[in-house]
């Protein structure tokens, strides 16, 4: 019974549990259906204004819009009327000139033509003396102006261009060790001196300053290579005719390693970018040519820097301007005696592409043709302010040297001559023969004809010793 009880409280409490759970469920669902209710209103309420104010937003833009093109139309309705009124002006304007023109014309019964040069004629006249006065005047103002400012501009230039210029045209002097170097380079009875000279071509001179000896010599590319023969002869210590010959030759494979180590210097110090390699080659020989005693590499140089503050000052090119003033000269190395190295020049320069400027320059420094840039009269100022300068060429030598290289040429073209020289300033000319085409007699008959030729086509005081030389050298190594 008492488990009945139980089991009947327990279905009651479960029922009455069941009967309030749903009755809260029923209740909590209705809030949630009320407040879902509300929000949908609202949210319906809030979509109506903001259509409403999008609808007002667009009437409005609408409205403005149709003001402004109205606004517009009505302008270019203005527009078009003023531009009607100013043609029908300008339209009665001209008839009016027209008019007149005409009464003009009847009146003096001149064409147009003449009336226009009657009225000219008229002014030209009355204002002649007056004009002519003027461009004068103005002519000589801007004339004086120029002078004033070339005057500084050049002035300005050659303040700061520093140039070191030593005269070595005949002469290039060494620096020994020691003075017991003059010892071994004379050696014995002067026989390497006497080697040493006629393998290359020089003169070799010791004088009273220690530890000096000078090499001289007509022939700056012959003088050169002498020198840096001579310089590694002092390096190693070891001088005789065995190590003259030895380095003379290595000097001469070694020649255009030498002179690319001139150009690279050159191209380094004036900071101007690489060039094609024709024309470096071109450069590292300017340093074994010269033009009335100016060494023309250092000419050239002195040209670049010149033309470079030149047009820097006028406002050009300064690099362009510098290039041209280093290659002005460029002809001098392939150059004849009769044919001008301005011309050369500028084929060389043409042949390799070189801008136009550059080409001009070296073509019109010396005016054989018409100078077509600024750049080109820049250069040629600059050639001029470099080459006569004091000091820096002498003409007379010029020629002189001219002779020797003539003389030369003339000994050189003789059949079976190998190579001439001409040593002690003209008075000895040393001619060395093949010596596998011609014996000792016929090098005799050689001799008295180099002499036969040289007088006549040698006007020169004095004494002259023909030398001619034949000699074998035998070579032989032991193992």
């Amino acid at each position: 019974m008492l488990i009945m009880l139980l089991i009947m409280s327990i279905i009651l409490w479960w029922l009455l549990g069941k009967l309030i759970y749903d009755y809260f469920l029923e209740k909590k669902q209705k809030d949630i259906q009320s407040l879902t209710e509300k929000a949908n209103q609202q949210a319906n309420e809030i979509i109506q204004k903001a259509r409403e104010q999008a609808d007002n937003i667009i009437e409005k833009a609408e409205n403005q819009a149709a003001n402004i093109i109205k606004n517009l139309e009505d302008k270019e309705k203005e527009l078009l009327t003023q531009e009607k009124n100013l043609l029908e002006k300008e339209k009665e304007l001209n008839q009016l000139i027209n008019q007149e023109q005409e009464k003009l014309f009847q009146i003096a019964k001149l064409t147009p033509e003449e009336a226009k040069q009657k009225i000219f004629s008229d002014i030209e006249k009355e204002y002649e003396t007056d004009l002519v006065n003027l461009i004068e005047k103005v002519k000589n103002q801007y004339q004086e102006n120029a002078r004033k400012e070339a005057s500084n501009i050049i002035a300005k230039t050659i303040y700061r261009v520093a140039t070191e210029w030593t005269n070595k045209f005949l002469v290039d002097t060494i620096q020994l060790p020691s003075e017991d170097f003059k010892g071994r380079i004379i050696w014995r009875e002067w026989r390497n001196i006497q080697f040493f000279e006629k393998l290359t071509g020089v003169n070799i001179s010791m004088d009273d300053t220690p530890e000096i000896v000078k090499i001289s010599a007509f022939d700056p590319e012959k003088r050169f290579i002498a020198k840096i023969t001579l310089e590694k002869l002092i390096q190693d210590g070891r001088i005789n005719p065995v190590y003259i010959e030895k380095y003379y030759k290595e000097t001469l494979t070694e020649l255009p390693e030498i002179l690319k180590e001139i150009w690279k210097k050159t191209l380094l110090e004036l900071w101007i970018p690489m060039m094609r390699p024709e024309i470096l080659e071109y450069i590292g020989m300017f340093e074994l040519r010269y033009s009335y005693w100016q060494n023309l590499l250092e000419h050239s140089k002195e040209v670049a820097k010149i033309s470079e503050l030149l047009a820097n000052e006028l406002g050009f090119d300064g690099l362009l301007a510098k290039k041209a003033g280093l290659l002005h000269d460029i002809g001098k190395i392939d150059v004849k005696s009769w044919e001008s190295h301005a011309k050369i020049g500028a084929d060389i320069l043409r042949k390799y592409n070189m801008p136009e400027e550059v080409i001009n320059a070296a073509e019109s420094h010396h005016f054989e043709v018409q100078p077509s840039s600024p750049i080109s009269w820049i250069v040629a100022a600059a050639d001029a302010i470099s080459a006569w300068r004091e000091g820096a060429r002498h003409n007379v030598s010029d020629k002189y040297i001219e002779r020797i290289h003539s003389l030369e040429n003339l000994v050189t073209n003789i059949e079976w001559v190998k190579k001439a020289y001409i040593m002690q300033a003209w008075r000895e000319v040393w001619a060395f023969v093949d010596e596998e085409q011609i014996s000792d007699l016929e090098t005799q008959k050689l001799n008295k004809l180099i002499k036969q030729k040289v007088e006549e086509n040698l006007d020169y005081p004095g004494m002259i010793k023909i030398v001619t030389i034949r000699e074998n050298t035998v070579t032989s190594y032991i193992a």
